[in-house]
């Protein structure tokens, strides 16, 4: 254990499906982390774009590709967990972008935690430029116990913002195939099982939001997707009482993020708010300022919601000066202009 803390070996596992528009970003991110990694794979999940020409001009850089039939994101990551090596693994969504300092910061974190099998941390989500980018921030943490409490909701985040130990793979298995949305939070659930996890105090990376992406539109799947993973690790926790809270509070959360999902739609404002009263009442105790303020929204609509808003910032005294995300790149620059490929 002390020898892979010291000289711990990274292999990077980007997971692509006809992404040429945003894969360059992605490969210039990993290649420019202040900590550079030892090993980068590319793995094409059976894309028909021009994505193998854009990811073949870094192969002098060291950057390999490895191309499948169309399998799915899950089958991906597994075929990038086999064909790789390091001690410690990372991976990034092909329109996803790390911070220069991520591995620096994850591998400072799991050097000093080293009880900690997964380590994540906060994000920017990045919709554009008709929408300002958003910071997601999770509660710092050194070596967390995070099991049972993570099947409430996805805790640790989207796959690019972890840096995993290879050993919690050969333990708990891979990603599961099967199942069509939250393979990642199925993932993590079992490696919380088993494992501590740490959270850094910083953003790692920029998530893209975008009407192209895996799970866009996808919100019913994705809550039923969600009730099948519960019922999968529920029937396990004990006492009875704490059993009956998590399922209570993983509805809640299920019925919030529907609720957001819908809340900028036209004419599902009723809906918005049937979904967001019944989550606070499910769970009135957890992320409870989140809920209100969906409601708040869904009886104001987005747009009044949005100057109230603003309106309250002013008379406070304006919002605290946050960092800007990163600039574009400039091969995400090059592709700024190339339409994006819909996800199968």
């Amino acid at each position: 254990m002390q020898d892979i803390i010291k000289q711990p070996r990274v292999s990077v596992v980007i997971t692509t499906y006809n992404y040429e528009r945003f894969i360059a970003a992605a490969i210039e991110s990993v290649l420019g982390q202040t900590v550079r990694p030892d090993e980068i794979v590319v793995v094409d999940d059976g894309s028909t774009d021009g994505t193998a020409p854009v990811v073949a001009r870094y192969a002098a850089r060291g950057v390999r590709y490895i191309r499948q039939t169309n399998q799915g994101a899950g089958a991906a990551r597994n075929r990038g967990i086999r064909e790789t090596r390091g001690d410690l693994l990372a991976f990034l969504d092909a329109d996803d972008r790390w911070r220069p300092d991520k591995l620096a910061r994850q591998l400072a974190h799991l050097r000093r935690y080293p009880a900690a099998g997964l380590v994540t941390g906060g994000e920017w989500q990045v919709f554009g430029a008709a929408r300002p980018p958003v910071r997601v921030r999770r509660r710092p943490a050194r070596a967390a116990r995070l099991y049972p409490r993570i099947l409430i909701e996805n805790l640790i985040g989207n796959p690019s913002l972890v840096l995993v130990r290879r050993a919690c793979f050969a333990r708990v298995g891979e990603f599961d195939e099967g199942l069509p949305l939250g393979q990642d939070w199925e993932m993590w659930i079992r490696i919380a099982r088993a494992y501590r996890i740490g959270v850094v105090d910083a953003p790692l990376i920029d998530f893209t939001q975008h009407e192209d992406s895996l799970t866009a539109g996808k919100v019913v799947e994705r809550h039923r997707s969600n009730r099948v993973i519960r019922r999968r690790y529920l029937g396990e926790v004990r006492p009875l009482t704490r059993r009956v809270y998590l399922w209570g509070a993983g509805q809640s959360m299920s019925c919030f993020y529907m609720a957001a999902a819908l809340a900028d739609q036209p004419y599902r404002h009723g809906s918005t708010l049937r979904l967001a009263l019944l989550a606070l009442a499910l769970d009135p105790g957890y992320r409870t300022k989140e809920k209100v303020g969906l409601c708040v929204r869904a009886v104001l609509g987005p747009a009044v919601f949005a100057r109230t808003r603003r309106a309250l910032h002013r008379r406070a005294g304006g919002a605290a000066a946050r960092p800007a995300p990163p600039a574009a790149t400039p091969a995400e620059s090059r592709y700024a202009n190339v339409p994006a490929r819909r996800r199968r």
